[in-house]
């Protein structure tokens, strides 16, 4: 079926919230399109034949290679797999904020309507590839790191227990874009775990 791209300015995370608080924000994709579906979860998750990463994901992954942050005082190292190969959740985050693959790329069509919604337009949430100005993702945050850098916090128990800050991988010590962000919660705008206000968000890891 051929997609026509339009203007969205709406975007796609993952996270373990409800769906209530999805419905009305820039992640509910229903009601749009050329031929609309009324469901909200279909663009992102499935219940049958869903992508094998968690958690039962539905929509298309994006295939690009990735520019990340790098600096000389950067201590943290990257997860073993690199970006684009990874089973990380900001791959699943990616796979519409890239820009590269249509919001309504899904592998399951809802039977409610196939929405034709093109790829996400020049809007802030649309990141490129091009992940060199934004906060580092894909990379370990364990003791070893503190123990390289005294100006973060401890995580984890006998930590600083790093309140709503949610760390991803088969190790749960991965800092991925939802350890920052929940898709399904956007009473702090843009989807934050925390607020900004006097850089709280910032302070929980970062001793400063």
């Amino acid at each position: 079926m051929k997609r026509t791209p339009v203007v969205v300015a709406a975007s796609l995370l993952v996270s373990t919230a409800g769906f209530g608080a999805v419905e009305g924000t820039a992640h509910d994709l229903s009601g749009q399109g050329l031929n609309p579906t009324s469901e909200v979860c279909v663009f992102c998750h499935t219940p049958h034949g869903a992508i094998p990463v968690v958690p039962l994901w539905n929509h298309t992954l994006s295939t690009e290679s990735y520019s990340e942050y790098s600096s000389p005082t950067l201590q943290a190292e990257s997860a073993p797999a690199p970006l684009q190969n990874s089973t990380g959740v900001s791959n699943l985050c990616l796979s519409c904020h890239d820009g590269s693959v249509a919001l309504s790329m899904m592998v399951n069509i809802p039977p409610t309507g196939d929405p034709e919604i093109g790829l996400m337009g020049a809007v802030s949430a649309n990141l490129g590839t091009d992940l060199s100005n934004d906060h580092p993702i894909n990379i370990v945050y364990d003791a070893a790191l503190v123990a390289r850098d005294p100006e973060l916090a401890l995580p984890g128990p006998g930590g600083a227990n790093l309140p709503r800050i949610e760390l991803f991988g088969p190790g749960a010590n991965e800092v991925q874009c939802a350890s920052c962000h929940d898709p399904h919660d956007d009473s702090i705008r843009p989807f934050l775990v925390k607020s900004t206000a006097g850089s709280a968000l910032c302070l929980v890891c970062h001793l400063k």
